[in-house]
């Protein structure tokens, strides 16, 4: 199993959000759906916002150049 994966958020107005996260980090946090973002921003999204969160694994060549 990756330990890290490519995250994809979207929101039911169907704006996208990625990001990349491990398994180890939380799928909800007070009530709300976090992301951690490219940048190393965190954004929280209310359940009800969100429509789709896709978990895509990254191989061990993607995650050792940062991709």
């Amino acid at each position: 199993m990756a330990d890290i994966y490519q995250i994809t958020l979207t929101t039911q107005t169907g704006e996208t959000f990625t990001g990349k996260m491990s398994r180890r980090q939380p799928e909800l946090v007070n009530g709300f759906v976090p992301l951690a973002t490219e940048t190393g921003e965190w954004l929280y999204f209310a359940p009800g916002d969100v429509r789709r969160v896709q978990f895509t694994p990254l191989t061990g060549s993607a995650e050792e150049k940062g991709e």
